[in-house]
C-alpha cells in the first residue's frame, strides 16, 4: 500500500506513527427478531411491536426506557435485598434448631421443658411468617421486574422501527445499545511482563454469548523452540531456535457503560470460547446471569445489503475511556488486503472515527443491525530521509469485517465447540428499502 499503512488495533507505538486504531495497551509505553437459523421479524412492519408509535418522538422514547430501566434496578436492588433477609432469616432458623438440640435439660421439671418447647416453638412461626411474607414480596417484585422488561423490550423495539422509519438520527443507537456493548479489559496473570488490553465487545445472543477481535483477547509471545536445535556457542551452551506462541489473556473483565443503569458500578467475567487468528474474530461468553428479570440485550445482524454511502455508526470503548459513539459513511465494501495478517477477509471502509479502544466494537447501520466488526484503521506515517521529512497523511479510512465473515466465523465456533449461537436478526422496513 502506498498511501499510509493497516494496523489492527491491538498496539500504540508513539515513533513515528501519528494515528491508530483498536485496542489500548495497559502498561507499557503506550497508553426474527430471530435466531440465525430462524425466522426474521421485520424492523417497521406491522406486528413489530404492540406500542403505538403516534407522534412520539425520538427523545421522548429514549426518556420513557431510561425511566423504566431505572425503576428495573431499583426494584432489582430492593429483590437482592429481601433474598438477603430471606437468608438471614433462614440461617437464624437453623441456629435456633441446632441450639435446641445441643441444649441439655438435665435438672429441667417437665413444665419447664414444655414451656422451653412453645418457646421455640412460637419463634419458629414468627420466622416462618416473615419468610413467607417476604417470599410473596420478592414474588411481586419479580412479576413488577418481568413486566417493565417487556415494556422496555416493546419500547426499543417502536424506537428502533421510529428511527429506521425517520432514516435521520442514527446517533440514538448509541442509547439504544448502552445495555448491549462492553468495556473490556484483559490482563495476564499467570505469565510475566506480558502488558494488558483493552478493547471492546458486543453482546449478540440473550443467553450472553459475546463477539470481539482476537488481537483484543489474546497476545502473541516469543519462546525457545525445542524442536530447533541450532549447535552449541562458544561457551558449550545449546542453542535453539524461538517461535512465536498465542494465548489468551487470563482475565477478561467486561463493564458496561454507566448510563445502563441496571448493570452500573458492576463488572462482569468473559469465559474464552474460541478464536480464529485468520478472521481476527473471538468468541465469548458472560460468566454471570443477567439480572433478575432480564436477559441480555443483543445487537441484532443485518438481513440485507450493504452498499457505498450508507450511514454507518461505530460504538466503543475507545481510548480506554468508556462507551464512545462515532458515524460517518460507508466508504467501499469488499475491501480485500492480501499483503496483511488477513488475506481472506473482506472489509467495510468508513470515514467514522475509529480510535484506541475501539476494537471488537459494533459497526451499525440505520436500522439497528449489525454491518461489520470493527478492526483496524490506516493511519498516517513519517518518511525520512537523508535530506526530508515527509508526513503521508491519511484521513478518514477505518475498517469492519463484513458480516459475512462474521457468520462464517461463528459457524466454525458452532461446530468446534458443539455450541449454538442464537443471533437474531434485523432488516429494513418495506417502506424503505430501495425498488
Amino acid at each position: 500500500m502506498k498511501k499510509g499503512i493497516i494496523i489492527t488495533i491491538a498496539v500504540l507505538l508513539i515513533v513515528s506513527v501519528i494515528g491508530f486504531a483498536g485496542c489500548s495497551l495497559l502498561g507499557g509505553t503506550t497508553d426474527s427478531l430471530a435466531s440465525g437459523n430462524g425466522k426474521t421479524t421485520e424492523n417497521g412492519s406491522s406486528g413489530t411491536s404492540s406500542v403505538s408509535g403516534g407522534g412520539t418522538t425520538v427523545a421522548e422514547l429514549q426518556a420513557e426506557i431510561a425511566k423504566y430501566q431505572a425503576k428495573i434496578a431499583e426494584l432489582t436492588a430492593a429483590d437482592e435485598a429481601l433474598d438477603g433477609r430471606v437468608d438471614s432469616l433462614e440461617e437464624d432458623f437453623q441456629k435456633m434448631i441446632d441450639d435446641t438440640n445441643s441444649a441439655t435439660y438435665t435438672d429441667a421439671t417437665k413444665e419447664e421443658l414444655e414451656a422451653a418447647l412453645a418457646k421455640y416453638q412460637g419463634i419458629v412461626e414468627v420466622l416462618a411468617d416473615r419468610t413467607e411474607s417476604l417470599n410473596a414480596a420478592m414474588e411481586q417484585y419479580s412479576k413488577i421486574i418481568d413486566a417493565y422488561g417487556d415494556r422496555v423490550e416493546e419500547l426499543e423495539k417502536l424506537l428502533q422501527q421510529t428511527i429506521s422509519e425517520k432514516g435521520d438520527d442514527i446517533g440514538a443507537y448509541a442509547n439504544v445499545y448502552v445495555y448491549s456493548v462492553l468495556n473490556l479489559t484483559c490482563t495476564e496473570t499467570k505469565k510475566s511482563g506480558v502488558s494488558g488490553c483493552q478493547g471492546t465487545g458486543f453482546i449478540i445472543s440473550s443467553d450472553g454469548y459475546v463477539l470481539t477481535n482476537n488481537h483484543v483477547i489474546s497476545y502473541e509471545v516469543n519462546e525457545i523452540n525445542y524442536d530447533d536445535y541450532r549447535g552449541r556457542n562458544v561457551w558449550g551452551e545449546r542453542m535453539y531456535g524461538t517461535k512465536t506462541v498465542g494465548y489468551e489473556y487470563s482475565s477478561i473483565v467486561a463493564a458496561f457503560d454507566e448510563a445502563a443503569t441496571t448493570y452500573a458500578g458492576k463488572t462482569y467475567t468473559l469465559e474464552f470460547i474460541y478464536r480464529d487468528p485468520s478472521y481476527d474474530l473471538a468468541l465469548c461468553k458472560i460468566k454471570e446471569a443477567a439480572p433478575a428479570g432480564t436477559t441480555w440485550k443483543a445487537i441484532p445482524f443485518y438481513d440485507g445489503s450493504v452498499t457505498r454511502g450508507d450511514e454507518l455508526l461505530v460504538l466503543g470503548n475507545a481510548r480506554g475511556f468508556g462507551l464512545s459513539a462515532t458515524a460517518g459513511l460507508v466508504s467501499a465494501t469488499g475491501k480485500k488486503f492480501t499483503d496483511s495478517d488477513y488475506p481472506d477477509l473482506t472489509f467495510i471502509q468508513t470515514d467514522a472515527a475509529i480510535n484506541g479502544g475501539n476494537s471488537g466494537g459494533p459497526a451499525i447501520n440505520i436500522y439497528g443491525g449489525l454491518v461489520g466488526v470493527v478492526n483496524s484503521k490506516f493511519v498516517s506515517i513519517i518518511r525520512n530521509s537523508f535530506y526530508t521529512s515527509e508526513i503521508e497523511d491519511v484521513e478518514g479510512m477505518g475498517f469492519a469485517i463484513e458480516l459475512d465473515k462474521v457468520k462464517e466465523f461463528l459457524a466454525a465456533a458452532s461446530t468446534a465447540k458443539s455450541i449454538e449461537v442464537k443471533y437474531e436478526t434485523v432488516t429494513a422496513p418495506t417502506a424503505v428499502q430501495a425498488s
